[in-house]
């Protein structure tokens, strides 16, 4: 068994918006990644139009990175049509995209990480009425995607059997990071059924991006805690210590 004082440091942003050739406000925050951190994980919108030139800007900035990183697609990273370019662009410089299959990280503790996630999908933190401002043909496709999503998490989560689990989307798991985003938004912005799945499995912590205006604390129905951890609201790196379960067994 490990000692109970033992952590597992997390760094975690999302929502650069890298444009080429504007990288360089982003870069300083990037480069706020602590050199002990046992993974930098980054919750989407790596990029403002999903263009191979955004991402090769964006992943120039995060090869100074020395922790294992990984990443979920954003809304923006997946305007692109070149998608798998698009991550290979990414995936040279160490940042692993979670598509379908959870990644595993070893931690300086000694015990694995899991984290799973997907990209997620809008959808509304309340029914939605079919005559209302979205067409129903909307609406039946969001409610698809938002099912399609969840099951991809899910059943990611399923195949995790580390210690400490994280799962990750762009969009919101609850709308209790929703902060200042007007309600007339929150259709876009996430939906329960993230949270939901997360709850099942029992996860340590959830985190996303995607709600500028949100505020960066939050938790889901089960009280599984919430890190908004978009730039535009922490304005930084967000750096989290997870305990070391005291019956983690070694690798």
């Amino acid at each position: 068994m490990y000692p109970a004082d033992r952590t597992v440091t997390i760094a975690a942003l999302s929502d650069l918006h890298v444009r080429e050739g504007e990288e360089s406000a982003w870069a300083s925050i990037v480069r706020n990644v602590p050199a002990d951190a046992d993974v930098l994980i980054i919750a989407g919108d790596m990029t403002e139009n999903g263009w191979l030139g955004e991402a090769e800007a964006s992943a120039a900035m995060l090869a100074e990175v020395s922790a294992p990183m990984v990443a979920v697609l954003g809304n923006h990273d997946l305007r692109g049509l070149r998608r798998k370019a698009f991550r290979e662009v990414f995936e040279r410089v160490g940042v692993q995209i979670l598509v379908d299959d959870p990644i595993v990280v070893p931690t300086r503790s000694g015990v694995d990480l899991g984290i799973a996630g997907v990209a997620g999908s809008g959808g509304g933190f309340t029914m939605l009425a079919e005559d209302g401002p979205i067409p129903a043909r909307a609406l039946r496709s969001m409610a698809l995607r938002m099912r399609r999503e969840a099951l991809k998490l899910d059943e990611a989560l399923a195949e995790l059997k580390t210690p400490i689990r994280i799962a990750v989307s762009h969009f919101a798991p609850t709308e209790t990071t929703l902060g200042a985003e007007p309600s007339s938004k929150w259709w876009m912005l996430g939906n329960r059924d993230l949270g939901r799945v997360a709850d099942r499995h029992g996860v340590d912590l959830f985190l996303h991006g995607h709600a500028h205006l949100g505020s960066p604390v939050g938790e889901t129905e089960g009280g599984i805690p919430v890190r908004n951890v978009a730039l535009p609201v922490n304005g930084d790196v967000v750096v989290i210590t997870l305990p070391v379960p005291e019956m983690a067994m070694p690798r």
